[in-house]
């Protein structure tokens, strides 16, 4: 029998939902039931998303009762339902492998999170989307495929913002397991950061910087590497952190990753701990990505309207993404710098502001995350996607009935 519960809110609330209820189907026989039934469908996984981009108008349905399996197969893991990076990290390192990367909180679902283009850091670091070599998708009629890398819609299909269809299971890349020793300084000159971006980005294996944009007070440089302690961090004046570390505006309480020594993987690439709240809690996030190589230039732009934005600013976060072939990702063939804002939670103070942000960064061939707060416009968003057309005929191939549509799809990239 397929169970049914009210929509409720987005993670931290900011985005209440719109859709009457949300279905809980119990095996793949009744999602493909809810599917094939429907008007208009959106999958609500882990819900740390800041915008509408998992809402409808009608009903959402959620893989949380359908069984979970993980599987590790010649170095790929097989990953079923509403599995999270934290429940699946473990399982994997008992068989000896890895992940390339997290995100800076391992809460999130695996299919959410790849759909969505969410990533960790570094230089040669591509997104967790990247890791993708195949996903089993429910389409609109309720029928299975599977996609890997050898079909002329995977492009499409590793990251698709839900636009394809039910993402059942997801097959990701493995590497052997590593350990990882972090830390965090304060102390580094922003002039050394935004002087020279890419040396500070890419020091260790995965490297954020957080600043309020005008404390040096609150700068701070977290640097995670896989060959002992980043002590590189220190020949630039950066004091490593006690305990009590602040990520801007953030006062942490016992909830990051340990520091100093070193641990698995899965214990240090996150920064915040599976068994704890992450981050603020009460905020809202947004996230843009320019090339790279416009690091220095792009700093410069956001730190000369930062007074504008002062009072609604929690952190930001600068990181890396390497670049990947999946055609609506933010690091579609570039390496990007990722600029991330931590907001108060004022939904009117924050859409205020974006617009001079946008406006700042748009030089640059700025792309948003799509989970996060943006105000740009569908055409400015699609002017920045080389393969938005090609998504955006895949998807209506696929679903030609629009069932997967959303208000989001519709604003953003035309669908």
């Amino acid at each position: 029998m397929i169970q049914r519960r009210d929509a409720g809110a987005t993670w931290s609330g900011n985005h209440r939902y719109r859709a009457t209820e949300v279905l809980l189907p119990g095996d793949l026989d009744e999602l493909a039931e809810v599917v094939a039934s429907a008007r208009s469908l959106r999958v609500q996984a882990t819900r740390h998303t800041f915008n509408d981009i998992a809402d409808t108008d009608a009903a959402l349905v959620s893989l949380e009762r359908l069984p979970t399996h993980v599987e590790v197969v010649d170095g790929r893991v097989r990953v079923e339902g509403l599995v999270t990076f934290a429940q699946l990290a473990p399982v994997i390192e008992a068989e000896g492998r890895a992940l390339h990367n997290l995100g800076s909180l391992p809460h999130i679902s695996v299919a959410g999170a790849t759909a969505t283009g969410t990533h960790g850091s570094g230089v040669r670091n591509g997104n967790l989307s990247s890791a993708i070599r195949a996903v089993e998708i429910m389409d609109a009629d309720g029928r299975m495929h599977r996609i890997d890398q050898t079909h002329d819609r995977f492009g499409a299909a590793a990251l698709s913002l839900g636009a394809l269809g039910v993402v059942t299971a997801v097959e990701l890349q493995t590497e052997p397991t590593y350990d990882i020793t972090q830390q965090a300084y304060t102390g580094v000159a922003w002039a050394d950061i935004a002087g020279d971006p890419e040396r500070v980005l890419g020091g260790s294996r995965s490297v954020s910087v957080f600043t309020t944009w005008g404390d040096p007070a609150h700068d701070l440089v977290w640097a995670k590497s896989d060959d002992g302690t980043p002590d590189w961090v220190e020949e630039l004046g950066g004091r490593p952190v006690g305990d009590d570390i602040h990520l801007g505006r953030i006062r942490t309480v016992d909830n990051t990753t340990p520091r100093g020594t070193a641990g698995p993987w899965h214990t240090r690439l996150p920064h915040f701990r599976a068994d704890a709240l992450p981050s603020d809690g009460d905020e809202i996030q947004t996230e843009y990505f320019v090339p790279l190589a416009s690091a220095r230039e792009a700093l410069a732009a956001v730190k000369a309207i930062a007074p504008a934005f002062e009072a609604q600013l929690l952190v930001t976060e600068l990181r890396t993404v390497a670049a990947d072939e999946l055609w609506l990702s933010p690091a579609y063939r570039r390496d990007v710098l990722a600029i991330h804002f931590t907001w108060r939670n004022d939904t009117a103070g924050v859409l205020a502001v974006l617009p001079s942000i946008e406006e700042a960064l748009a030089p640059f061939d700025a792309r948003p995350h799509w989970g996060k707060a943006f105000t740009l416009p569908g055409e400015s968003v699609r002017a920045s996607l080389t393969r938005v057309d090609d998504f955006l005929a895949a998807a209506r191939e696929v679903d030609p009935r629009g069932v997967f549509r959303n208000d989001f799809l519709r604003r953003t990239v035309g669908l």
